[in-house]
């Protein structure tokens, strides 16, 4: 909306008298120390690396703390269920650990609630609409798994 000529610019500013929340945290609780040695506002070491499968579409290697990951996604590519027509591309999620990822064997069973959970997050920012009759597939496997721990 243009200003009159001659007239000063008018600019939003926010209602200052309104009410503010009271803090989440107090002072006194921001100086504790995370198990791992982290303070209450450090996060853990990251690294990532894109291009880590070379035969994938894209892929990509993290290190949160001491957990690590590859992500490869293969597609979009024609469907194996072409017969069954769709306007709308399929998305699968796998998500699976290495043997020695875990300090106790069999610890990363729980994989297809991973793979569900990962599917939920995806779902929404791949443009299936766009991808008829074709299916993406997402493989995460956990090489490592830190759970809340850092590498220290």
């Amino acid at each position: 909306m243009a200003a009159k000529p001659g007239s000063a610019p008018v600019t939003y500013s926010p209602n200052l008298g309104q009410k503010t929340r009271p803090p989440i945290f107090k002072d006194n609780d921001l100086d504790w120390v995370r198990p791992d040695g982290r303070g209450f506002h450090q996060c853990r070491p990251a690294f990532f690396r894109t291009g880590a499968v070379n035969s994938a579409s894209g892929s990509a290697y993290a290190e949160l703390g001491s957990t690590k990951v590859i992500v490869s996604v293969f597609g979009p590519r024609e469907s194996k269920k072409a017969m069954m027509y769709s306007d709308t591309g399929r998305l699968n999620c796998n998500v699976s650990y290495t043997t020695f990822a875990t300090p106790v064997r069999g610890q990363g069973s729980d994989h297809k609630e991973f793979s569900s959970m990962l599917h939920k997050a995806l779902e929404g920012a791949i443009m299936l609409e766009t991808f008829p009759k074709t299916t993406v597939d997402v493989f995460a496997l956990v090489l490592e798994s830190g759970g809340s721990k850092s590498s220290h």
